[in-house]
């Protein structure tokens, strides 16, 4: 280099990795709030009368909730800013904690944590998983097991922190001081996210430096537009998407499958003989082994492909269900949560990279919407069921039992899905050859 030469400026960091931060506390907060509600259940039980099926039916009306609502925002995702609609999510879902610790009937309980704070948090999984697909076309399995890895360090954090806090004041000051928390950490979140990396002049990581073709003329293109980009032309397109229904099965019986255990192992744990604190380190255990397997999962896919990935990971979370069959020695509890949480951590990181490849960016709002509604309409049943088998049968069996079976259904759903991509890639390399062919015959 010479003297004249001016000396090359210092890459900046890719903001990408701020809004991998925001989705990260998100994930973190939204799952944390989530994912503790069954350290919840036994002290509700004691304090207020209410047995384990009310409760799990509280579960199940967020879940339901949540859902249908899912549809709205993944619909309106492509209209509105998403940093917009995630701010009036933490609005809603803060005070729908907040005003869960005024409760004292289970129909306020049922009002304020199972419809007004699923309201809210309908917003955060969806709009974190649409960030990392927008800011990230290379790397991105691994982008979405770092974002997804929150849902593990969520309920690490919270569910001994809210057991310790029950234990020493109470379930109400322990929902106050979730409300607080999460409404904090949410909005600073907030603040870092941008909607898309074109807003300040980037491209997403890994993609081409080369810019995008301007879009053409508005006014001789505006009346296609609205009718290429109209809600009901989306959703019509996604639902005559075979993959679309297939996604959504397998979203359906894995939510079943995990919501089982995530709501009742702290019950179950208890009722074998474990304290209240060692049942909630049981949970806590779990959600940090799943960010380990989130991260490892993420790796994996990006050199085996998604596809693959959730169905190895779906066989193994509903496999290990087995291990709690008729479990009281407090070791097997560690070493399942350990295992478990190992391949459930795997799951969540592939529906939104598996999505992408489906539905590509247009579509992406509805189609991942769509088949979230079927995973929260799982985690309804699957929570619900859990507490219900339970009051039947005063035992856990049957509700593992059928966690199992929804695992093992899910996972031959994710076979066929994978069959499915493996024929549309041989169909495309046949296209691609075909022409070949014939400009070969031609010149013969």
């Amino acid at each position: 280099m010479t003297a004249s030469t001016p000396a090359l400026a210092a890459p900046r960091l890719f903001y990408g990795w701020i809004i991998l931060a925001a989705c990260f506390l998100t994930t973190m907060m939204a799952s944390g709030t989530m994912m503790a509600f069954g350290v919840f259940i036994n002290p509700l039980a004691e304090d207020m009368g209410w047995s384990h099926s009310s409760l799990s039916a509280t579960y199940a009306i967020s879940s339901i909730v949540s859902g249908l609502s899912i549809l709205g925002v993944g619909s309106l995702m492509h209209v509105y800013s998403l940093r917009m609609l995630f701010m009036i999510g933490v609005i809603v879902h803060g005070i729908g904690i907040y005003m869960t610790s005024t409760s004292t009937t289970i129909g306020a309980f049922y009002l304020w944590y199972g419809f007004i704070a699923a309201l809210g948090r309908s917003v955060f999984f969806i709009i974190t998983t649409t960030l990392v697909t927008r800011w990230f076309d290379k790397r991105r399995g691994m982008a979405m097991g770092l974002t997804m890895s929150g849902n593990g360090v969520g309920p690490f954090i919270f569910s001994p922190v809210v057991t310790w806090v029950i234990i020493r004041w109470d379930w109400q000051t322990a929902f106050v001081a979730l409300g607080i928390v999460m409404t904090a950490v949410l909005t600073f979140a907030a603040l870092l996210m941008r909607n898309h990396p074109h807003e300040m002049g980037l491209q997403p990581y890994g993609a081409s430096d080369t810019p995008a073709a301007p879009p053409p003329p508005a006014a001789v293109n505006a009346t296609a537009a609205r009718v290429s980009n109209s809600v009901g032309s989306l959703w019509g397109t996604v639902l005559r998407n075979q993959g679309f229904w297939t996604l959504s099965f397998i979203n359906f019986f894995c939510c079943v499958c995990h919501s089982i255990p995530l709501v009742h192992t702290v019950g179950f744990a208890q009722a074998a003989g474990l304290s209240a604190l060692a049942s909630a380190l049981v949970l806590s255990l779990m959600g940090l082994s799943s960010v380990v397997g989130r991260i490892f999962w993420g790796m994996f896919a990006d050199r085996h492909g998604a596809r693959l990935t959730l169905m190895m990971t779906l066989f193994m979370q509903g496999s290990f269900m087995l291990w709690l069959v008729n479990t009281q020695d407090p070791v097997i509890f560690f070493l399942y949560a350990i295992a478990w949480g190992f391949g459930y951590g795997g799951v969540g990181t592939q529906y939104g990279v598996v999505a992408r490849e489906l539905y590509g960016a247009r579509l992406f709002g509805p189609g991942y919407s769509g088949q979230n509604c079927f995973a929260m309409v799982g985690m309804a049943v699957g929570g619900f069921l859990g507490g219900y088998l339970f009051d039947v049968s005063h035992s856990y069996v049957s509700a593992w039992l059928l966690s199992f079976g929804a695992g093992f259904i899910s996972s031959l759903l994710a076979l066929d899905l994978l069959t499915q991509g493996e024929r549309a890639k041989a169909a495309q390399a046949a296209a691609a050859v075909e022409p070949e062919r014939t400009v070969s015959a031609v010149r013969h």
